[in-house]
């Protein structure tokens, strides 16, 4: 986590694309991520510390979306906090909600299956984009149908995701936490 805004800018080398996408900095949210889930699962808030930490995370969020443009040139772009900065105003968001223990309506239950198969998505979301673009690209790059790719390209890529979810991640899980099961009990008999 703490190599994250090294990675977007001292390991980077001035390349724009390892900036954006290195594999540090990725690493660097998912352990934010991590760490939040931790947090929330681990104790409770106060309602005031709820309504700090989404207020809180919102206009920080909020604020990295809108100013994103100076952030590239300001302190915090040339140091590489800027995506950290975010990092943190999502978790904030994320664990303020979480805390409240909110059922969403059923209208969203596609988004929050996109978010039960993000990891999957994620892994697999490239093939997807290659195959839609290329088919893009042979049908003669119609404008009109820009919509039609992004919103396809969202469907069978979470598609995807469920089903290496669903086929590999999953029963992998499960495998794994029997087996550890099993070595536990079987290291509390000795």
């Amino acid at each position: 986590m703490v190599l994250g805004p090294f990675s977007r800018t001292l390991f980077a080398h001035g390349n724009e694309i390892a900036e954006d996408y290195s594999y540090l900095g990725g690493m660097e949210g998912i352990s934010l991520g991590c760490l939040t889930a931790l947090a929330v699962s681990s104790r409770r808030f106060s309602r005031g510390a709820i309504w700090v930490l989404w207020i809180a995370g919102t206009l920080i969020v909020s604020a990295s979306l809108i100013f994103s443009w100076q952030e590239y040139r300001g302190w915090l772009g040339k140091t590489g906090l800027n995506f950290t900065l975010l990092g943190v105003g999502t978790c904030m968001f994320i664990a303020g909600t979480a805390a409240t223990e909110w059922r969403s309506p059923r209208v969203l239950r596609p988004l929050l299956r996109l978010g039960r198969y993000s990891y999957e998505i994620y892994l697999t979301h490239m093939f997807v984009v290659f195959a839609f673009f290329d088919l893009f690209l042979h049908a003669g790059k119609p404008t009109r149908g820009v919509p039609i790719l992004f919103a396809s390209t969202i469907v069978v890529a979470g598609l995807l995701g469920a089903g290496v979810a669903n086929l590999y991640s999953e029963p992998a899980n499960r495998l794994l936490r029997r087996s550890w099961a099993n070595q536990s009990a079987a290291a509390r008999q000795f």
